[in-house]
């Protein structure tokens, strides 16, 4: 088995590998016909004076599709994404029956060939293989990328927009590139992450000035990324805990060029941190550490790039809200945010700092 792609939500995390199969594990239900729904040890109690203080945290991987092989998954707030390989589109629930997979419904009116999927808090967003960008979702500050009612709206595409290679969103912001490299984004801009020298946000994607051609981008929860073609790597949004890996500035409107000791071959980014992988296989963390992002023990925040020990080299990466997963191609690591078992570790360790391996069957 070979895992091909990992999407970290906010409370859990996916891996797909190269035989179609969605795994997930952290904020999963179990569902059991004729038997109680939830298992005791699925549900992490905390201080009962808290809001959410029942949360699911299911530490086992459980496959979300037997018998539907995936191509693309995209995790989400509510739900999760994968894209068939009949074609269809479907909307997972974090509700899984043993034998039966995850409880889901079909996404109405995408058309066939889906390139990519991509999620914000809201939204949801897929490239086609013709580039079209189609999104569908709750529009209450523009993350739509078209004209729209704030309450929930069905799919359609957005107009101008020239072929796109690929997205990245954040909570409520949006990123594309291109395939002649050039950067548009739209949606939320209350930190700059836009990119538009402003922080008025837009409900039409724009194009964000950058000097070179891009060759990748990616997008934390308010700030954003990108890699151009001479391996520099850009930062603009959001940077009140160092996310952007710049000491500059609580949050810039325009990239910012960042320097780094690594060549850069991936970027993500998650809740005011990022996470890349270097061309050697290397993973960095810098920015917000509060749920042992970087790996470190004290929840301090930095600018600097703080490498992750313990792993194999890297292949491929994705940063949830507070956790990271990484991949060697063959095993999925994660670290970080647990509190929802999202490192693959009982919810009573809370927080994981060095890399955790996660069983898939």
């Amino acid at each position: 088995m070979a895992i091909v792609q990992l999407s970290a939500g906010p409370q859990r995390s996916v891996a797909l590998d190269n035989q179609g199969a969605a795994w997930g594990w952290g904020a999963f239900k179990t569902a059991y016909p004729g038997l109680q729904d939830a298992l005791p040890a699925e549900l992490c109690f905390t201080n009962k004076t808290e809001i959410g203080h029942r949360r699911y945290a299911q530490p086992y991987a459980q496959m979300l599709n037997p018998g539907t092989p995936f191509r693309f998954i995209a995790d989400g707030s509510t739900h999760i994404l994968g894209a068939c390989e009949t074609g269809a589109l479907l909307a997972c629930r974090p509700v899984i029956a043993p034998e039966h997979g995850a409880a889901h419904q079909t996404v109405q009116a995408i058309p066939k060939g889906i390139r990519q999927l991509a999620t914000m808090q809201t939204v949801s967003l897929a490239v086609l293989e013709n580039g079209d960008v189609w999104s569908w979702g709750f529009n209450h500050q523009g993350q739509l990328g078209r004209p729209a009612q704030p309450a929930q709206n069905p799919a359609a595409a957005l107009d101008g927009l020239p072929a796109i290679a690929s997205l990245a969103c954040g909570s409520a912001h949006a990123l594309a590139l291109d395939e002649s490299g050039s950067v548009w984004s739209w949606g939320a801009n209350q930190a700059g992450q836009l990119g538009h020298g402003t922080l008025k946000s837009c409900n039409r994607p724009a194009k964000v000035e950058l000097p070179e051609s891009i060759t990748a981008i990616a997008a934390g929860d308010t700030h954003s990324m990108a890699l151009d073609a001479t391996g520099q790597l850009w930062a603009w949004g959001s940077n009140n805990h160092g996310q952007t890996g710049s000491a500059d500035g609580a949050y810039f409107t325009d990239p910012v060029m960042i320097q780094t000791d690594f060549p850069v071959r991936q970027i993500d980014g998650g809740l005011f941190y990022t996470a890349a992988l270097s061309e050697q296989g290397e993973v960095f963390v810098w920015g917000w550490n509060g749920l042992g992002q970087t790996g470190l023990s004290q929840p301090h925040s930095s600018p600097q790039a703080v490498q992750i020990a313990g792993l194999p080299p890297v292949t491929t990466l994705a940063a949830g809200a507070g956790h990271v997963l990484a991949s060697d191609g063959l095993t999925v690591f994660a670290w970080g945010d647990n509190r929802s078992a999202a490192c693959g570790r009982a919810a009573q360790d809370t927080v994981v700092l060095t890399p955790n391996s996660i069983r898939l069957a």
